[in-house]
């Protein structure tokens, strides 16, 4: 067992009473001393119980936990490549939910409400997709009851909040509208060996379909401006710890511009 395991500090705690519940009974002084060491063993013992009771196990390494959707993310932008697919993914808003689509070329098909995996329409071939991050999305729906906003501040406000503090992904996040991008840089990223692996296989894997964090954010600026976002660029800097997605999504009308946070 680990010394550092809270198992271990439960442990000592019921022991630590069971020894000072031991000296009050055999020592059967029935003074204030007494009485402290009984009180000093219950409390002990008391803490021990909580401390098993509350504890959650350890949490999941995030290296790990980081390289669990790597080949998985590899293994689709590779399907679509050996179709003929070579364009980069939109992230297409249908009411509540959103589609990704990854077209032959750079031009999104016309038509994109059949629930079939190909679209073959003339000139605008694709292929048709469940975003990678939609569990995760659910989950913090359900969990969370997240609410994607539509004003553009309240949006790129909204991004912050669910990379460091409710995904916790990142030390720091910054957010900011440039034109019809949107510029997400995340400093100490905790899921780098991820992007590591995705990117080992090919760059292009990171637009062309995009590990569940980066369809998270295209998805949440689709949900929140209502129009056809794509991941423009994926930048990775691993000294620094630092990932910066870049992505085109343009401004709901009447929209402000939004500032960096």
């Amino acid at each position: 067992m680990s010394q550092n395991t809270p198992y271990r500090g439960a442990f000592l705690l019921i022991v630590a009473a069971a020894v000072l519940l031991a000296v009050a009974a055999l020592t059967g002084r029935g003074d204030i001393t007494t009485a402290t060491v009984v009180l000093a063993g219950t409390g002990c013992f008391i803490a021990g119980v909580f401390l098993l009771a509350l504890h959650k196990g350890e949490p999941i390494d995030p290296e790990i936990a980081a390289l669990l959707p790597a080949q998985g993310t590899v293994t689709i932008a590779t399907l679509c490549a050996d179709l003929g697919v070579q364009g980069d993914s939109w992230f297409v808003p249908e009411g509540e939910t959103v589609i990704e689509i990854v077209p032959v070329g750079e031009t999104l098909p016309a038509a994109t409400d059949d629930d079939y995996s190909y679209i073959t329409a003339e000139g605008a071939a694709a292929v048709r997709l469940v975003p990678a991050c939609a569990p995760l999305l659910a989950r913090l729906k359900e969990k969370h009851a997240l609410e994607i906003p539509e004003e553009d501040d309240a949006l790129l406000a909204c991004i912050v909040e669910v990379c460091d503090d409710l995904l916790e992904v990142a030390d720091k996040t910054e957010v900011r509208r440039d034109g019809v991008n949107i510029v997400v840089t995340l400093a100490g990223y905790r899921l780098m060996p991820g992007c590591r692996a995705v990117r080992a296989a090919s760059p292009k894997c990171c637009t062309m379909i995009g590990c569940p964090v980066c369809s998270l954010l295209a998805v949440i600026a689709a949900l929140g401006t209502g129009q056809p976002t794509t991941i423009e660029h994926v930048a990775v800097d691993e000294k620094k710890g630092m990932l910066r997605v870049i992505l085109t999504a343009p401004a709901p009308r009447g929209a402000g511009p939004g500032n960096s946070r």
